[in-house]
């Protein structure tokens, strides 16, 4: 047996080892205890996380009524058009009215042989009904029309600064040659003129009256439209109003020797 005195000479306890150990029963009122309080805890934490995101008037905050918002972006199901959108509109029964469409600061598109279509702040299914409408009363028997959102505004790398535009090519003497963004003025139309100013204007040497406009029609072929840019600089001449994907040539002169 063991002295009343340990080794470094302080009176031993009187209580044992055993006599510091925790029941398994007491440990399961223990765990049970710290298991309550903490869910308590988490409980009082979330009432005041919610109560920080919530107004006076117990209604969320406008940033989070925000984030709930419905999206009015090209995927979306309440999807407006607006003026710059890219449509494309696929005809089933004549393809020759299949292309991609800019609406226009008048709010329409034009499709060949049909005219001038209102489509602005209208749902897709509105727009194929509003395109459907005018083929069937003047162009085909039954018309059904598919319209697909392309993009929202003008094509990153316009520059037309926000506003929707008309897409030609220029060619010869000018000074900016390839693809130019011309953006609509006015009544919403793009003169040959207006575009060759838009890209700078005319190269040297020029041949402004033997100038001209290709077009391709709805069968595949390409158009010739004369241009004389004279004439129209003097007010004697009306310029020539462009669709998209026209290309000018204006020629140089040829001097003889």
């Amino acid at each position: 047996m063991f002295g009343p005195f340990c080794c470094c000479g302080h009176p031993r306890s009187r209580y044992s080892k055993n006599h510091f150990m925790i029941s398994p029963y007491r440990r399961a009122q223990l765990r049970s205890l710290i298991l309550c309080r903490a869910s308590v805890l988490f409980a009082l934490t979330a009432v005041f996380v919610t109560s920080c995101n919530t107004g006076r008037n117990g209604l969320p905050n406008d940033g989070d009524l925000q984030a709930t918002r419905p999206s009015q972006g090209i995927g979306s199901r309440g999807y407006q058009t607006s003026v710059g959108d890219a449509l494309d509109v696929f005809i089933l029964e004549d393809s020759s009215f299949n292309g991609m469409y800019v609406v226009r600061p008048s709010g329409d598109i034009i499709l060949p042989k049909a005219g001038r279509i209102q489509v602005v702040n209208m749902t897709l299914e509105q727009v194929e009904a509003s395109v459907r409408n005018v083929l069937q009363k003047n162009q085909l028997t039954k018309a059904t029309v598919i319209v697909d959102p392309v993009r929202r505004g003008p094509a990153e790398g316009d520059n037309s600064a926000g506003v929707a535009g008309l897409t030609v090519y220029l060619s010869g003497s000018v000074m900016k040659k390839g693809r130019c963004v011309i953006p609509f003025v006015g009544n919403g139309r793009v003169t040959a003129y207006q575009a060759i100013t838009d890209a700078g204007g005319f190269a040297a040497f020029a041949n402004k009256q033997k100038s001209y406009v290709l077009r391709r029609d709805p069968t595949g072929m390409t158009q010739r439209i004369p241009v004389n840019f004279v004439t129209i600089e003097r007010g004697q001449d009306r310029d020539v109003i462009l669709q998209d994907g026209d290309t000018i040539v204006v020629p140089q002169k040829v001097f003889g020797f």
